[in-house]
């Protein structure tokens, strides 16, 4: 039997998402869907119970930063955007091979975990520090990569002090975009 159009294009967009809560349904059990052409939004959750402060106080926004910074050069992976929030991390990025991008998710993931408990001096057990594995979704198209660029800005604007919209990026005109890069 024949699918239909629709259904075909819901199967790709299923297959360019993987980790966070996709992975408690069948469709998300697969090989982590990774570009060495597009862009990757990647977002890591964080546990609240383990890291309670959150991830926008001074120590772990620093630490998070660093991380990301040294990391990203180490493997060669080009950080576009990114914005730290208190219980979650979105980041933009591009890698010209999966091996790399691979390695810096698996290497920024665990040296925060391992800074942030202590775990280079002693055992923990424990919560883990991260409440899912890593999200990741491979964006395609200039449309898709302006909104998750526009997102990601908003989130930043919205942990700076902008309040909060249930509406958020649906309906925001010219000019409100514009002062969203301001």
């Amino acid at each position: 039997m024949r699918q239909s159009r629709q259904q075909t294009f819901t199967t790709i967009y299923n297959n360019l998402s993987y980790g966070g809560t996709l992975r408690r349904s069948s469709k998300g059990r697969g090989a982590r869907p990774l570009s060495s052409k597009d862009p990757i939004h990647l977002v890591f959750k964080v546990n609240k119970f383990v890291v309670k402060r959150g991830l926008r106080s001074p120590r772990n926004f620093a630490l998070m930063t660093a991380l990301m910074k040294k990391y990203s050069a180490k493997f060669y992976v080009g950080v576009e955007q990114f914005s730290i929030q208190r219980d979650h991390v979105h980041i933009l990025l591009r890698g010209s091979r999966r091996s790399r991008i691979q390695s810096f998710l698996r290497v920024v993931a665990g040296q925060f975990a391992q800074t942030l408990t202590d775990t280079f001096t002693k055992r923990r057990e424990g919560a883990s520090v991260w409440l899912y594995r890593p999200f990741t979704r491979v964006v395609k198209g200039y449309k898709g990569y302006q909104t998750v660029r526009n997102y990601i800005q908003l989130n930043e604007k919205e942990a700076l002090g902008r309040p909060y919209s249930k509406t958020r990026l649906r309906g925001l005109s010219e000019e409100q975009l514009r002062e969203l890069w301001t």
